[in-house]
């Protein structure tokens, strides 16, 4: 098992080497796979690293000073279809504000994903797991601690930077969402804490990204067409409706088999491609 498991890293390696958007090259190490500080040093990089590697990440992002938000401090976020500027709110959320230098500036955010976007309504990130080799994990990571919200009178409109969190209004971490639409319903049940000021049409880039989904629902109809044989379809649940739809199983297929990948398909709100955070940096602006 340990020599599959280091020719799988060797593997990842010799990937990473190759690819255009290495900045730094990274050892290899028979006990973690990758070697960290080469890790760090390559932001750019859409590499999935080990447990081993995101638990120095954040050991490294707890050892960074909490720095004060300053008047000319804005948000950089390259990703890898764009880069966008944001500002942020000190003023009616400073404990968030805070937070989101620390992780950015320490570099948590860099090489994880954008691993939920819903048409309409936002695009979600800032999941260190996005990281991992374990894709059912995606939007289950942190850093470690959690924020208390600040829920403030911004409103969540169209390009609104807010935390999300789980049932509990006080368990806010590091996982963060950027809305494409206005969605006021969110209003005082989310802590608003910046807004993007430029390149807006990145995060409409983003969040036309094909999922699962959208592809699942494309080649799905709402009722079985006439003159169809109701043997050849299978019907699912639309998790955003609750609706009943039909999807025509491919030939030769088995039908249950293809209603279970077509049903996770449907209730998967991650891209099909991924959508890097090669950067998020906390600054004053040069502009």
């Amino acid at each position: 098992m340990k020599t599959i498991y280091q020719l799988v890293n060797l593997l990842i390696l010799l990937t990473f080497l190759s690819s255009k958007d290495s900045l730094a090259i990274m050892k290899y190490n028979p006990n973690l796979g990758l070697d960290m500080k080469g890790l760090i040093n390559q932001p750019n990089s859409s590499i999935k690293i080990t447990e081993q590697a995101i638990e120095f990440i954040i050991n490294k992002t707890k050892n960074h000073s909490i720095e004060n938000i300053n008047a000319d401090d804005v948000v950089y976020i390259e990703t890898s279809v764009g880069k966008f500027k944001l500002k942020l709110f000190p003023e009616v959320a400073p404990k968030h504000c805070k937070n989101f230098k620390r992780l950015a500036n320490s570099g948590f955010y860099d090489g994880t994903t954008f691993h939920r976007v819903i048409k309409g309504f936002m695009i979600q990130g800032g999941d260190i797991l996005s990281r991992d080799f374990n894709p059912d994990n995606d939007g289950m990571g942190g850093p470690g601690w959690i924020i208390p919200a600040e829920f403030n009178n911004k409103s969540h409109k169209r390009g609104i930077l807010s935390m999300a969190r789980s049932t509990d209004p006080n368990s806010a971490g590091s996982q963060f969402f950027i809305c494409v639409e206005d969605a006021f319903h969110l209003d005082n049940n989310y802590t608003v804490f910046g807004e993007v000021i430029n390149n807006i049409h990145i995060i409409d880039r983003i969040v036309k990204s094909p999922t699962g989904y959208s592809v699942a629902k494309m080649s799905s109809k709402p009722v079985i067409p006439a003159g169809e044989n109701k043997e050849n379809w299978v019907n699912l649940t639309d998790p955003k409706t609750g609706k009943e739809i039909f999807s025509k199983i491919p030939l030769n297929m088995n039908p249950n088999s293809y209603r279970q990948e077509q049903q996770r398909l449907l209730n998967s709100d991650k891209p099909l491609s991924e959508i890097i955070i090669k950067k998020i940096r906390v600054k004053p602006d040069d502009n």
